[in-house]
């Protein structure tokens, strides 16, 4: 039995529980079914969190997923040893899957939570709120109020109690003390209310350690760029001092140890005023961490993707092997399979060797002299690479060229027949589904074009040419 608490890290993978009640579910979205596990599975850790935010904030309105044996929607929910699984929103005893106890244990946080609410740790977090509040100008005194109703819409039987309430110029913003037991729905409920009622929440805590986070900061901080935010003793003297309202502000910092995305976490102490706010998804962050990440694996992708290029078109008579090996292992770890040898499939040559030569204008990998017989080469002996290399031949704008090598119009026949094809799914033509990976990573613009194909295409016409 696990004792206390069990953190995680944030880029490992989700895992989900061995057995599950629920062990498939409908994607209401897509109207594919999916097996739980999988599912669970294909996420890292701190994106499922968000996901898990997200799932459970539709579930009233527009539920993403539902049980795929009864009519309920369903939620994730986690163990305490942060394994996920679903449960149903409604449990009637109608489902063989039966996923709740006769208190479960959203019931037993909620109660915990209402019994906080009032202690003495909760009022202290609000009165260092509202003194930090007090001392900035930019907020309107009369403004701040703690725990005074909130009417988030005309109706008014609709309002929520923040702990504390303010306005800074027209910027309507509810500041609500994070406790050990706030749970999902709190969250997820304070969050949409005040998002309708054109306001801003954002959490406080007293404290926060990012080795020993619970499943409820963890709801939090990935909901929210991976920043939480700190008032204590220091910050509100700070504040008091300086005569503006400042936070510790705890984030994840991405970076590149050689080949490998890492992170470590940073902590600033910061003014109210640097922070960025995103009303819509109900954000507040100091730092981007989504952007930055993001920036990160886009140089380092151009870098390997230089680095393929660069190994592809060298004279690779000798020794070729354990470069190979090496590229091929940075591939698959970004989930880019390609062939064990570089001249060990002739599909897959076949496609990098048309897509650079209708880049280049001319012919790359082959003995031809026009870049028509290139294309007529790949017509006649691989015709589902002929939607990548048309579309390659339109993104480098060398259509022209093949024009003019076309003197005899033959291709300008046989391309039309390869439309009509197309246009009728004919199996021959459509996309080598086996290296569509590999053609998005390398060739990134003709890899989405022909994905959209692809995703107006019936299922039973996707073809894996072997």
């Amino acid at each position: 039995m696990v004792q206390g608490n069990v953190t995680i890290d944030p880029l490992s993978p989700a895992l989900p529980v061995e057995n599950p009640e629920i062990r498939e579910i409908l994607d209401l979205t897509t109207g594919e079914y999916l097996s739980v596990k999988k599912l669970i599975g294909s996420f890292r850790y701190d994106r499922l969190i968000a996901e898990r935010v997200k799932v459970r904030s539709a579930l009233n309105s527009s539920p993403i997923y539902k049980c795929a044996t009864c009519p309920s929607a369903v939620y994730l929910v986690s163990t305490p040893e942060k394994r996920f699984f679903f449960r149903h929103r409604h449990e009637d005893g109608a489902c063989p899957s039966q996923t709740r106890g006769a208190l479960n244990q959203d019931d037993i946080r909620a109660r915990k939570y209402h019994g906080l609410r009032e202690s003495e740790p909760h009022k202290r977090i609000k009165r260092l709120i509202e003194r930090s509040l007090l001392a900035d100008p930019a907020f309107q005194t009369d403004s701040i109020l703690q725990e005074k109703r909130w009417y988030v819409s005309d109706d008014r039987t609709q309002w929520r109690q923040p702990d504390v309430q303010a306005l800074r110029g027209d910027r309507r913003i509810a500041f609500e003390a994070q406790l050990s037991t706030t749970f999902l729905d709190v969250v997820v409920g304070r969050r949409d209310d005040y998002s309708k009622g054109g306001a801003q929440l954002i959490w406080i805590m007293a404290g926060f350690d990012p080795a020993y986070r619970r499943l409820t900061t963890d709801d939090i901080l990935f909901s929210n760029n991976s920043n939480v935010f700190v008032v204590d003793d220091e910050t509100c003297r700070l504040s008091e001092a300086k005569r503006e309202f400042h936070l510790r502000c705890f984030y994840r910092e991405p970076y590149r140890d050689g080949d490998a995305l890492k992170e470590r976490w940073a902590e600033q102490i910061t003014a109210f005023s640097r922070l960025t706010m995103e009303p819509e998804a109900q954000r507040t962050f100091l730092f981007d961490f989504e952007k930055a990440e993001k920036e990160l694996r886009v140089a380092a992708d151009a870098e390997l993707r230089t680095a393929f290029f660069a190994f592809w078109t060298a004279d690779r008579t000798r020794d070729s092997l354990q470069p190979w090996t090496s590229l091929r292992q940075k591939l698959t770890a970004r989930g880019v399979p390609i062939p064990e040898r570089s001249d060990g499939n002739s599909s897959f040559s076949t496609m990098v060797h048309g897509l650079l030569s209708a880049f280049k204008g001319e012919p790359v990998g082959w003995q031809f002299h026009k870049l028509v017989q290139v294309a007529h080469h790949i017509a006649e002996m691989y015709p589902q690479h002929v939607l990548a290399f048309g579309h390659a031949l339109a993104v480098a704008e060398q259509q022209d060229k093949i024009d003019s090598q076309d003197s005899k119009g033959r291709w300008q026949r046989r391309s039309q027949k390869l439309r009509e094809s197309l246009q009728q799914r004919d199996p021959r033509v459509m996309p080598d589904l086996e290296w569509l990976a590999a053609l998005c990573f390398l060739f990134p613009e003709v890899g989405s074009r022909v994905t959209r194909f692809l995703e107006m295409v019936p299922e039973q016409h996707h073809v894996a040419h072997g």
